[in-house]
């Protein structure tokens, strides 16, 4: 009994880790999708928009500077990218009866949480912080972020 218990266990946590490397990949097809969708609202295509270069840009800098690109460690970021994200939207919506100075304090924020948690050492300014720089982007974030420790100091924030 112990022996077929102790089998099922490892099966069970085979199915788990199989689940949990697909984090990143689920997020990229997901953005991806909604981008290229012609029934996309514009607002869904401009979030899915961000999200993919996001990962991209992620994906490509991780194998350019760090020996050993895991699935965890990609996992771990599209997760909390997109949690990130959820959160900004749940918040801004929440602020919608606010007056204009508290609704850009709370977008602040989320940009300062954003850009004050680099990931790598990135000095291309231009390119990662250009969702920051245009100024008409639903997702004012920089594309050089830690996702984890933005989501962590986002809420300790709020």
């Amino acid at each position: 009994m112990l022996k077929k218990s102790l089998i099922l266990l490892f099966l069970l946590s085979i199915v788990a880790t199989a689940k949990a490397q697909e984090v990143y990949n689920y997020v990229l097809n997901n953005a991806t999708h909604t981008v290229q969708s012609p029934t996309s609202g514009f607002t869904q295509t401009r979030i899915a928009q961000f999200k993919q270069t996001a990962l991209i840009y992620l994906r490509k800098k991780a194998l350019e500077t760090m020996p050993e690109v895991t699935d965890q460690f990609l996992n771990t970021q599209a997760y909390y990218m997109s949690e990130f994200i959820t959160l900004f939207f749940d918040e801004i919506l929440k602020s919608k009866k606010q007056d204009s100075e508290k609704k850009k304090a709370k977008i602040m924020l989320f940009m300062d949480a954003s850009k004050s948690n680099p990931l790598f050492d990135d000095t291309d300014t231009e390119t990662t912080d250009s969702y920051i720089l245009e100024g008409n982007q639903l997702t004012p974030f920089s594309l050089n972020t830690d996702w984890p420790r933005a989501y962590a100091a986002a809420k300790d924030n709020i």
